[in-house]
């Protein structure tokens, strides 16, 4: 799978993908409990990708796109850059991102 950011594509060495909810209980006038509601929070993405030496790197608020093996494209909004240099001829990134809702 590939990430793409302004028309550009980048290897992906790992992804990961949290989805999280907050439990809401609900209590009757007495304050005692009636049950629980789950209230989903936003999606939240890690992506580690390579990029060329002369490669821009990916801004904070930019918008990536991640297409899975058999799966719709997704986009999220990049929240935190880690730059990761070696001696190779490539630069690993460390991406944090959410899921772009609208």
């Amino acid at each position: 799978p590939t990430v793409t950011s302004n028309l550009k594509g980048f290897i992906i060495e790992s992804f990961s993908e949290t989805k999280a909810t907050n439990r809401v209980d609900l209590n009757d006038g007495n304050g005692e409990p009636l049950g629980a509601v789950v209230v989903p929070q936003r999606e939240e993405a890690s992506f580690t990708v390579q990029l060329g030496t002369t490669v821009t790197l990916p801004s904070l608020g930019d918008e990536i796109s991640y297409a899975p093996t058999g799966g719709s494209t997704v986009t999220y909004i990049i929240t935190d850059v880690t730059v990761n240099e070696t001696q190779e001829d490539f630069v690993r990134v460390d991406l944090s991102a959410y899921r772009k809702t609208n």
